[in-house]
């Protein structure tokens, strides 16, 4: 009985730490951590109850010794930031606890800097906003949005939750009440593309039905390239060929396509002292895309520069400035390259914001293929972050010459510590942003 009970606890603990070990941690990390852990414990416990008392006895600090070592060495690959097995680290705990020293999340400056700032109310220019998502408005109905809107002088929004049943929800909800405030955009259905043989065919006349009954353009998430699989379990690139039904379709449609890719940067560099975000990343452990689970960076961009040269004919959105804002070298390089290719605003200003000289003259000269947008919706309405204030910043940073002021969602989303400049935009460049360069991809009259 005591042996058949111990074969059965190392067997269990052989197959947990088997499985665990095989886990990806990128993407499983805190469940290999678990399986890992308890493997080590079952195989303990196979040890000791397997032996006699007096073996036990002898067997117990070995069986623990081991466990605290091969448990010290996995601890140390899996949390390479870890205090307790750093020598230096019993130092920086000690400094913490003696208050020589905070934590980096207690690390709260207030600056002292005092310069002058210009209020910003409504837009120069009637604004549309090319990047929205209804869906994360909370508390915030059709009646609210627009009274804000009127306020910050926002003349449209283009909504990007367009699934079937998601464009049909608010269509009825915002278009209907406001026909001339609320522009929607369908959504690729990514789950449904090789769900069958015919999925992308599907997907296709799908999005033909949706123009034909309103919708303006369509929006593309970035699990395409970064998560999505097809039936064989192989990870779908940006530019498989067996999607080009699909962006043939929204050339020969006349509608844009707004293509989310990849990520921030620092989403790709491992969660370490050195990340910039690593606040961020931290608080939202799920957007880090490092590790061996996920493609890196630089080949997924050439593979959407792939899919710019192969359909010139459908006009393409990099939806947060192409994701690139750290790099506007290598953005205006697609832009000189593909007259086909647009990029919007939304969500980077923290980036373009702290290189203001350098944005500037990136604004100016790619005046014609710039779009305002905010990416609204997610932690708006509440005190901190009213609706209107949100799209003021935005105004803000491109029509004055402001300083060092916070960038929209400061201390909701915590994507760094800094505060950005304004850019002071010529008139010309604003009207384009703002409204012109929307108006004439979405063919409305001028």
């Amino acid at each position: 009985m005591k042996k058949g009970l111990a074969l059965a606890l190392g067997a269990s603990g052989v197959l947990l730490l088997a499985w665990g070990i095989s886990l990806d941690q990128s993407v499983v990390g805190k469940y290999r951590f678990y399986a890992v852990s308890a493997g080590y414990m079952l195989g303990a416990a196979a040890v000791l109850s397997g032996a006699r008392r007096r073996t036990s006895m002898l067997l117990a600090p070995l069986v623990l010794g081991y466990l605290l070592v091969a448990y010290t060495f996995y601890v140390r690959a899996r949390f390479p930031d870890n205090l307790i097995f750093r020598p230096s680290g019993y130092v920086t705990l000690w400094h913490v606890l003696m208050g020589n020293t905070i934590a980096l999340t207690a690390y709260e400056p207030r600056p002292s800097l005092t310069v002058q700032h210009q209020e910003v109310m409504r837009a120069r220019y009637p604004a549309i906003d090319m990047h929205f998502h209804l869906g994360s408005l909370v508390n915030v109905d059709a009646d609210a949005l627009v009274k804000a809107m009127d306020a910050a002088g926002i003349a449209k929004v283009v909504n990007l939750d367009g699934l079937p049943g998601d464009l049909a929800k608010f269509r009825r909800e915002f278009h209907d009440k406001y026909p001339d405030r609320f522009v929607m955009f369908a959504r690729l259905d990514l789950t449904r593309l090789f769900a069958t043989a015919d999925g992308i065919e599907k997907e296709a006349a799908a999005l033909e039905r949706a123009v034909r009954s309103g919708a303006a353009g369509l929006k593309v998430t970035k699990e395409l390239g970064l998560k999505l699989r097809d039936g064989a379990g192989q990870l779908v690139a940006i530019d498989d060929p067996r999607l080009d039904p699909i962006w043939t379709a929204a050339g020969d449609l006349g509608v844009p396509v707004l293509l989310h890719v990849v990520d921030p940067t620092p989403f790709f560099d491992p969660v370490d002292r050195f990340n910039e975000r690593y606040v961020e990343l931290k608080q939202f452990p799920e957007w880090s895309y490092y590790g061996p689970a996920f493609p890196r960076k630089e080949p997924l961009l050439a593979q959407r520069e792939n899919l710019l040269q192969r359909h010139p004919s459908t006009i393409i959105i990099g939806a947060h400035l192409g994701q690139n804002p750290d790099n506007l070298a290598y953005t205006g390089k697609l832009l000189d390259r593909y007259p086909n290719y647009y990029v919007d605003i939304a969500a980077v200003l923290p980036e373009l914001g702290r290189q203001p000289f350098t944005a500037r003259e990136f604004f100016v000269k790619y005046q014609d293929r710039i779009l305002f947008a905010s990416d609204g919706g997610f932690g708006l309405g509440g005190r901190r972050w009213p609706v209107e204030r949100f799209f003021r910043t935005y105004f803000v940073f491109l029509e004055t010459r402001n300083e060092y002021f916070e960038y929209p969602l400061w201390g909701i989303q915590k994507q760094g510590d800094w505060r950005i400049y304004g850019l002071d935009l010529p008139d010309d460049v604003l009207q384009k942003i703002y409204y012109r360069n929307a108006a004439h991809i979405l063919r409305l009259d001028p």
